[in-house]
């Protein structure tokens, strides 16, 4: 036969949940912290919480056998654990211990922690823990109002809180040691890491073309030295001419010029108006090695570059629309240099930069090739004199009174900063970086658009490959306005070398120090430089210095600069 089955009353009475007299008994509430639980259906989760606070005090720190990390784990002594509660502590203190133990080994991966080490992060995260409970119960105790949904997501999945705690704890302490260590080396004087990816274009100094590029390069120079030539026309567009008589025809429709010789016009728009081997515009053939170019900052190759390695191109944008022969870029900024002379000031435009919006001072850091190279011969001189040339810009210091000397003033300074950088690379690098401070910059400071436009084509045009990396600094809601307009007219590797640096102080110092050494950053970005600008001082040493209508008529030999 079979057994009757057992009914609910006497079933539930094996439990424990009813009397003998078939009335149900209430269960009482665990108490945490001297707090009744309100959550009775969560009584084995306080058991979790309770043995993740008694964690601290059975756990001790040990190393496994095979290097890593651990806990080994007491059995709790007292009287009224139970064995569920005694599996659920372990369980606890063997997750959590192998979470810390994790969080130890990341924080110090070259050795074990000690003992008083792991101690001291696990009872940091657990005494977190047991707080946050014990601020929770005194809220409830007063009139705050408190998220019910926050404290039964904590009641009820505490392992998750304390990891989450955990979490935190671990990467708040390793962003402090990275602090530290970034003072520490600083102090020490060891190298800063630097953020190669951002700025490559402004430290950069590998030269090196393959063989394809320096054929290229080759194939223009005696395609300019051929077009050159043909340019050398009689006056009246005749036939024949004594070869005294002839002019140089020009490439933009402007005035003819005195027919020199190709070899006497280059000589005569070195960089800086410094005429040496280390600052010539135009490279000259080695003596000793005809097939090999005297260093001259690359001409040739920064033309190619920007018309990506092509002879035939939409470059100057302007004047070749429908396409050029490379000659005629290179020819047409030779014919802008002689018109125009860069180099030269006037007693105007030094007036006129009398509060220094626009001055060359200092050089940055030098790239990968150059710090090898000076490791490898103990040169520590180089490492602080070699690299690109450092231009400050800070238009919130002066307004755009005359276009024509606000252009005048920056393209000097641009034309000085080349020259700087080949004279200190013994003419391998003819490189600047722009330091534009946006400080004070409101719309009495901008630029109209028509000016950005032919500053910038002044640029593109006749400064190829020259600018390492702009950097933006103190950047306004007028400055951005400026960025707006000035962004539709550069092309996309000019973009690429725009960077804007954090308001932040210290954030924006230590970026800078990627490239730049602290005693050649200014005061007022956080370097050590207390440099004040001083028109008379600065413009002392100038070699060329025009009277003013000697640059009127810039426009007239040149229109397509209007």
């Amino acid at each position: 036969m079979m057994d009757a089955p057992r009914t609910p009353e006497l079933t539930a009475e094996k439990r424990g949940n009813t009397s003998s007299n078939g009335t149900k008994r209430r269960k009482k509430k665990p108490k945490i912290n001297g707090n009744t639980n309100e959550n009775s259906s969560n009584g084995a989760d306080s058991s979790i919480v309770e043995a993740a606070s008694e964690c601290s005090q059975t756990v001790t720190p040990s190393t496994s056998s095979n290097g890593t990390n651990g806990f080994t784990h007491a059995a709790s002594t007292s009287p009224k654990s139970s064995p569920s509660k005694h599996l659920i502590q372990n369980i606890v203190c063997l997750v959590i211990g192998i979470i810390i133990g994790y969080l130890g080994h990341e924080l110090h991966p070259s050795e074990s922690l000690d003992e008083t080490t792991k101690i001291g992060i696990f009872r940091s995260v657990l005494s977190k823990h047991r707080r946050k409970h014990k601020e929770v119960a005194s809220d409830k105790a007063s009139d705050v109002p408190l998220s019910a949904a926050s404290e039964e997501i904590d009641r009820v999945h505490p392992i998750r809180h304390i990891l989450e705690g955990a979490s935190v704890f671990y990467h708040v302490k390793k962003q402090k040691q990275a602090i530290k260590g970034a003072k520490r080396a600083q102090k020490e004087g060891t190298e800063i890491e630097v953020d190669w990816k951002k700025w490559k274009f402004g430290m950069t100094d590998d030269f090196q073309l393959t063989s394809e590029q320096a054929n290229l390069v080759k194939e223009l120079e005696q395609r300019v030295v051929s077009k050159a030539e043909r340019m050398r026309v009689c006056p009246d567009g005749g036939g024949e001419c004594r070869e005294g008589d002839k002019q140089v025809a020009s490439l933009s429709g402007g005035t003819n010029m005195p027919g020199r010789s190709f070899s006497e016009r280059v000589d005569g728009v070195a960089w800086g108006g410094n005429n040496s081997d280390s600052t010539r515009w135009w490279p000259r053939k080695d003596a000793k090695d005809p097939n090999k170019m005297v260093p001259g900052g690359r001409l040739l190759a920064g033309y190619l570059k920007i018309m990506h390695y092509s002879l035939f191109a939409k470059f100057p944008h302007k004047l070749c629309e429908n396409g050029c022969n490379g000659e005629v870029s290179v020819l047409h900024t030779l014919e802008w240099r002689e018109k125009y002379k860069p180099w030269c000031v006037t007693p105007k435009m030094i007036q006129y930069n009398k509060s220094g919006f626009i001055y060359r001072r200092g050089n940055s850091r030098p790239g990968p090739r150059k710090r090898l190279e000076a490791e490898k011969a103990k040169d520590s001189e180089s490492l602080s004199t070699e690299g690109h040339a450092l231009l400050f810009y800070r238009p919130g210091v002066t307004t755009v009174e005359n276009p024509d000397l606000y252009a005048r003033a920056m393209l000097n300074a641009i034309d000085s900063a080349v020259e700087d950088a080949l004279v200190r690379s013994k003419g391998e690098i003819g490189r600047f970086n722009i330091i534009f401070d946006c400080k004070g910059f409101g719309s009495k400071n901008a630029p109209s658009i028509a000016n950005v436009k032919l500053l910038f084509r002044y640029l593109q045009d006749h400064f190829p490959d020259r600018l390492g990396v702009l950097v933006v600094a103190n950047l306004g809601g007028m400055a951005q306005m400026l960025m707006k307009m000035v962004l539709p007219f550069v092309t996309e590797d000019v973009r690429a070398k725009i960077h804007v640096i954090p308001n932040d102080e210290e954030a924006r110092r230590e970026m800078l120090l990627q490239f730049i050494d602290e005693d050649k950053i200014p005061t007022w970005l956080g370097g050590k430089d207390d440099y004040e600008f001083d028109a008379k001082e600065y413009y002392k040493n100038e070699k060329c210095v025009l009277k003013e209508d000697e640059i009127s008529n810039f426009l007239i030999d040149m229109p397509y600069h209007g």
